[in-house]
């Protein structure tokens, strides 16, 4: 039985463990910044998703209140008229909820019979602390109501 016998027993020099462990801190910088990113892209569409349930329970309720002849008259579907509620929705772990600014917009109507409801929502991420035009995000729905006959 032969046995092959290493010429060289040096073992690694101090030279290649630190390329190594740089080439090992390289990939592992781009791994969490991967992972930054995919996290935040995550959080970005869970908060849109909430902001559709919003618009989308708002315009429901809308809906429903103008089912009526009374609330088709109402002042708060009034033509050219504009009422403002903000919400705060519980989003995953995020401290404090996530504000979130609804207006509802009727603008002039189309006829006596007919009219347009408009809903937008609007909320800041990724700091809704600071309410500046980079981080706002809005979503707005429109839908057509006519008079109960």
């Amino acid at each position: 039985m032969q046995r092959t016998v290493l010429r060289n027993k040096k073992g690694l020099t101090l030279v290649e463990v630190m390329i190594a462990l740089l080439v090992f801190l390289l990939v592992s910088l781009a791994m969490m910044q991967t992972a930054l990113m995919s996290i935040e892209a995550n959080t970005t569409n869970l908060l849109r998703d909430e902001a559709i349930s919003v618009a989308d329970l708002m315009m429901s309720q809308a809906r429903t209140f103008a089912a009526t002849s009374e609330g088709f008259d109402d002042a708060r579907l009034e033509c050219s008229s504009e009422n403002k509620l903000d919400i705060k929705r519980p989003v995953r772990n995020i401290g404090g909820g996530v504000p979130f600014s609804t207006t509802m917009n009727i603008p002039p109507c189309l006829d006596g019979d007919t009219k347009q409801i408009n809903i937008v929502v609007e909320w800041y991420w990724p700091s809704p602390s600071i309410k500046d035009n980079a981080n706002k995000h809005t979503h707005t729905i429109t839908s057509i109501v006519r008079r109960p006959s």
